[in-house]
């Protein structure tokens, strides 16, 4: 084993076995960036109509310029035109020309109105074949598209950092879970060589978004997965962050933030942090599980962070 993963593997046992694990038990970036248009911003069709101009002759100008982008928001254009027929086929020419937005497409709100639509399946079939592309030689491929699809309605249900969060997000991260524990108890933790990436990054957020019980029931197992380079040791570390602040009220890697609510308007405003439990030594700690420095980190949510001042 190399001396890295005796590292690890020391870490994350003194972490599982210190007493905030000792208690009884307790009830991906968003990728949709502002390059990318929201339909619902569209304000006319004027508008609109533009940016399919726009975006058609920057086609015929270069194509080799961002293609899969340009593509893309062509059908987010005929989305807001509720256009069935042209949304699809920018859709398929968005798959053709990269896979960069296929989780995306997906998951993307815009595009709910295509899914009783017949066009839909064959879009979903297009982005399951580039999944195995991407992915070849993993050992189970009907459980890999399916795990892939969990990942998919996780990420729908919560919008991906989107313009809204689905209703039904209860009733899906609870039929989820129900399937994801069905999976593991006969399959054993879902590996990147069993599934792929995406796929077992599904079963872990069907756990992370579970209650600390659940959290900490499958811990030794994803654990176990990204000693052997088989799950993500970033996932492990959120797990330990969870459950320790759930339990102890204070995280060990600093991933955890929450939001403020702004006492004169009641909505919720600035971030800050949970307590981190050794603030001087947490980022070797970071960077030993792939983490980018705390400062680093905490800027993306506008908190300008200094360390042991709150």
């Amino acid at each position: 084993m190399k001396s890295k993963n005796i590292c690890f593997f020391l870490v994350c046992t003194f972490i599982f076995f210190n007493n905030c694990f000792a208690q009884s038990n307790s009830t991906l970036g968003n990728m949709k960036q502002e390059a990318v248009l929201y339909a619902d911003s569209l304000e006319s069709k004027n508008l609109i109509n533009n940016f399919i101009l726009q975006f058609k002759k920057e086609i015929n100008a270069d194509l080799s310029n961002n293609l899969d982008l340009k593509y893309y928001n062509l059908a987010v254009c005929y989305s807001a035109k509720k256009q069935p027929d042209s949304t699809c086929y920018y859709l398929s020419e968005c798959i053709y020309a990269s896979s960069r937005f296929n989780n995306l497409i997906l998951t993307d709100t815009d595009f709910d109105f295509l899914h009783q639509n017949s066009c839909w399946e064959k879009i979903v079939n297009k982005v399951d074949s580039a999944y195995f592309a991407l992915n070849p030689g993993i050992s189970n491929e009907k459980l890999a598209i399916e795990l892939y699809h969990i990942f998919l309605k996780d990420q729908h249900a919560r919008g991906l950092g989107l313009k809204r969060k689905d209703e039904t997000i209860t009733n899906v991260d609870k039929e989820n879970l129900k399937r994801v524990e069905a999976i593991v108890q006969k399959y054993g933790w879902p590996t990147y060589s069993m599934v792929g990436k995406t796929a077992a990054e599904g079963a872990f957020l069907v756990i992370q978004h579970s209650n600390t019980a659940v959290q900490r029931k499958y811990f030794k197992q994803i654990f176990n997965a990204a000693k052997d380079g088989e799950a993500s040791k970033e996932s492990v570390a959120l797990l330990i962050d969870r459950i320790s602040i759930h339990l102890k009220g204070m995280q060990v890697f600093g991933t955890q933030v929450y939001r403020v609510k702004n006492s004169t308007t009641g909505k919720l405003g600035t971030y800050k942090y949970f307590p981190i439990k050794d603030e001087a030594n947490v980022d070797s700690l970071r960077k030993e599980f792939g983490l980018i420095p705390l400062k680093q980190y905490y800027a993306l949510f506008g908190i300008d962070y200094k360390p042991g001042v709150k």
